[in-house]
């Protein structure tokens, strides 16, 4: 169940970052796993009839860099589910899907004031079309956990004077503008003509908040949780991924005849999304369709750049979070990207170079989303009841 891919993903982040403000070159350095076994995403569901399920996960780092420095960079994981179930009718019925994972997003810090990192979840969002044509499915679920930490890729960034955190309600405003924009952007670029569709549906909740109802006529509509009945048993349906609230508390096992409702109630007062913290969860489902990139480079060796275990990205992580890296200042980022390139090149992962030329664009202000713009201000802790 290997899904063949049609243009690298290097492909999609070039064409997104092509539009940014003329004048800059950047290099994109993409490095990623083969597919491989791993535990199905609803490990304890209860079936009502024979299933038969398999999933493979494929883990994926994108770097970007400027003047031979590191500036901003996203992890993700992708996982591609085919079940097989025989119901009563006894006919075998398959069922596929996808779903992407953002892990982690970071900046050094070091890059010129730009919607980069918009832009680069932008066209990581757009390269998820190339799940379209090897598996022939019509969207993937798109999905992240937001929690405010000074630094996730790039060791003692934090201390960089140039890099911009944000606490807890402004990381999870930023999140929701970025993901409207990125969803909005991958939709548009779905195919030479016209999208697939001019509207999805994406959800968030804040553990412990209550929120608005939340009006708008972009292309994504919102609505506050997650995309699942209420009622739902959370074992049947909430998704668990890698190193994430949810999975560690539905591991325990007086979860198991919990729904939907009581886990984002117990969420609210545990030590990861309560005591304090304002986190979100977000999910959404991209429609899909075959893409056509006219303005991307294309990548010529790099194309097929060699994917790696699951063990040798550990490796390659492990050098990414060595304590010999230390981006705390521009001196420092420098020689530390250079180490971390001279790597790559050791295991064969080269960059491809894009060069903007785009106008002066207001992404950081996208048109058609002022209702949702600040989630910060709609969303509150529930009040207490007796």
């Amino acid at each position: 169940m290997e899904a063949t891919r049609d243009l690298a993903i290097a492909d999609y982040i070039a064409a997104a970052l092509k539009t940014l403000p003329a004048g800059h070159t950047f290099a994109i350095r993409v490095i990623y796993t083969e597919d491989s076994p791993v535990e199905s995403l609803t490990p304890q569901r209860q079936h009502k009839h024979f299933t038969a399920e398999n999933t493979l996960s494929r883990r994926v780092l994108i770097l970007v860099s400027q003047n031979d420095c590191f500036v901003a960079g996203l992890e993700a994981q992708e996982f591609t589910t085919l079940r097989l179930e025989i119901g009563d009718s006894r006919i075998p019925e398959q069922t596929i899907g996808v779903n992407a994972c953002i892990s982690k997003v970071d900046t050094t810090g070091e890059h010129a004031r730009m919607p980069l990192v918009r832009m680069l979840v932008a066209g990581y969002l757009a390269s998820l079309h190339r799940y379209s044509l090897a598996l022939d499915i019509v969207s993937v679920g798109i999905h992240l956990f937001a929690r405010a930490q000074p630094e996730y890729l790039f060791a003692n960034s934090k201390h960089n004077p140039s890099k911009r955190t944000l606490d807890d309600s402004k990381l999870i405003a930023w999140w929701q503008r970025t993901l409207q924009f990125g969803l909005t952007y991958a939709m548009e670029h779905s195919s030479e003509s016209t999208c697939i569709t001019d509207k999805t549906v994406a959800y968030c909740v804040v553990p412990g908040g209550e929120q608005q109802c939340i009006k708008d006529d972009s292309a994504v509509e919102w609505k506050w949780g997650l995309p699942h009945p209420p009622e739902a048993t959370a074992h049947n349906c909430v998704l668990q991924f890698p190193d994430d609230p949810i999975t560690r508390l539905l591991a325990e096992p007086h979860t198991r005849p919990w729904s939907v409702s009581m886990l984002l109630e117990m969420l609210a007062i545990g030590e990861e999304c309560g005591s304090g913290h304002r986190t979100a969860f977000f999910s959404a489902a991209l429609p899909i369709a075959p893409a056509s990139l006219k303005d991307a480079p294309k990548f010529d060796e790099t194309a097929v750049q060699g994917t790696l275990s699951f063990a040798d990205y550990d490796k390659m992580l492990v050098v990414l979070f060595g304590h010999n890296m230390d981006f705390s200042t521009s001196k420092l980022a420098a020689e530390s990207s250079k180490t971390m390139m001279e790597y790559l090149r050791s295991i064969n992962v080269s960059s491809t170079q894009v060069k903007t030329g785009g106008p002066a664009i207001t992404t950081e202000k996208p048109p058609a989303v002022a209702p949702v713009n600040d989630l910060s201000s709609i969303v509150r802790k529930k009040r207490k009841t007796s």
